[in-house]
């Protein structure tokens, strides 16, 4: 079974034998997965997954996102959520206040257009 396991422990430059102590095997077994020696059980997938922060599909060659749908919307409503709490707080401030922190923004990512 071909997964993307060597890739994504290389990408986070880790050894076999470190991935396999967060994983609960031993390097042998981390050798075989990613020599597709060996077929990888869903316990085993859930958890690269979760320890790559990637979809069982991306792991398993079954899709280029490394995300899935749900794991997408949960990551949007998050910022979401970020997002709103900021704009409540512009919204509390003075318009002065308001002006002060565009321009103190805009100052910061280097742009001086008004809105």
């Amino acid at each position: 079974m071909r997964t993307r396991i060597k890739e994504l422990r290389l990408e986070k430059n880790l050894t076999q034998q470190s991935l396999a102590n967060y994983l609960g095997v031993n390097q042998a077994t981390v050798s075989k997965l990613e020599n597709e020696s060996t077929t990888l059980d869903a316990m085993l997938l859930t958890r690269l997954s979760n320890f790559f922060d990637v979809s069982a599909d991306y792991v398993l060659y079954l899709s280029e996102q490394r995300l899935s749908a749900d794991l997408l919307l949960a990551d949007n409503m998050h910022h979401l959520k970020k997002y709103q709490h900021l704009i409540s707080l512009y919204q509390k401030m003075t318009p002065r206040q308001q002006k002060d922190f565009y321009n103190f923004i805009s100052s910061l990512l280097g742009s001086d257009q008004n809105p």
